[in-house]
């Protein structure tokens, strides 16, 4: 299709606008893992003792040997499962210092589920932000210093432009923004999105709770689980380093975000020429 035959909008439509800024507020939180126990494998069989007949002496010697390995074991102190005030200072600090991380999940916003994949800095200067709407259309905002770009699927072109026949030919295609476009867009710095997760009241509670964190998996991973099944909730990794992988949100803004890459996020460079869009 020759590009002359359609026009392209300088910024996105107010229809484009309002597709991505409808989650930006209530955007918390954050991926799928367990929140069921361990599970404990069950005791091996019994084996059948030999006859008595058949069993050698017991040396005085091997007696005492068994006797002191036995005292050793039962005298070896075990890990002690840290509070639930400890590990959540502990990701709480860890997460808000990171540089960079990785964010994927859903989120509600104005009755709206919707799907968003966040990566990059963590004050937003370099990343990228995929949203998916209800009906499958996904728009990506690319940021790089103080440049950005608006893209998306052919869904999100044919809403965007209001023209199906020519979205696909804007497929791969990325028109500049203005930094308060960019803004009207809403906020998905990764570390906006964490401070609006250690902000919700019933998680700050946490803080003071110097009860057992409870033990759990996560993707198979050793984690600690805070908060109780009916609201928000955090799952930590517990190999001491504090990484968040999972919070969700409460029931009145439902929302499930799993994190990654802590520190490790990629970086990104602006479009090639050839793609973008001119105003």
């Amino acid at each position: 299709m020759d590009e002359t035959e359609f026009a392209v909008p300088t910024r996105p439509t107010r229809v484009a606008l309002g597709v991505m800024s409808c989650v930006v507020a209530g955007a918390l939180l954050a991926g799928c893992s367990d929140d069921a126990e361990p599970v404990v494998p069950s005791s091996s069989v019994a084996r059948t003792s030999p006859p008595a007949a058949s069993t050698p002496p017991t040396s005085s010697a091997t007696t005492s040997a068994s006797t002191s390995a036995s005292t050793s074991a039962s005298a070896s102190p075990t890990a002690r499962v840290p509070s639930v005030a400890e590990v959540f200072r502990a990701t709480r600090t860890a997460a808000l210092a990171a540089q960079s991380g990785h964010a994927v999940g859903t989120m509600t916003r104005e009755g709206k589920r919707l799907r968003i994949d966040v990566e990059g800095v963590a004050n937003g200067s370099n990343q990228t932000v995929f949203i998916t709407t209800p009906d499958g259309g996904t728009a990506e905002v690319l940021t790089v210093g103080d440049a950005h770009w608006i893209g998306g699927d052919q869904a999100y072109w044919a809403e965007a432009t209001g023209d199906a026949k020519a979205a696909p030919a804007l497929v791969g295609r990325y028109a500049p923004i203005t930094e308060s476009d960019a803004t009207e867009l809403g906020s998905f710095a990764l570390r906006t999105i964490l401070t609006d997760i250690f902000s919700v009241p019933e998680l700050t509670l946490l803080e003071s709770n110097t009860g057992s964190a409870r033990e759990t998996t996560v993707g198979g991973r050793a984690a600690y689980v805070l908060g109780q099944a009916s609201g928000p909730r955090l799952w930590v990794a517990a190999d001491g380093s504090g990484a968040l992988l999972r919070a969700v949100g409460p029931k009145s803004q439902p929302s499930d975000l799993t994190f990654s890459d802590w520190d490790r996020a990629k970086t990104f460079t602006g479009p090639p020429p050839a793609s973008l869009l001119e105003n």
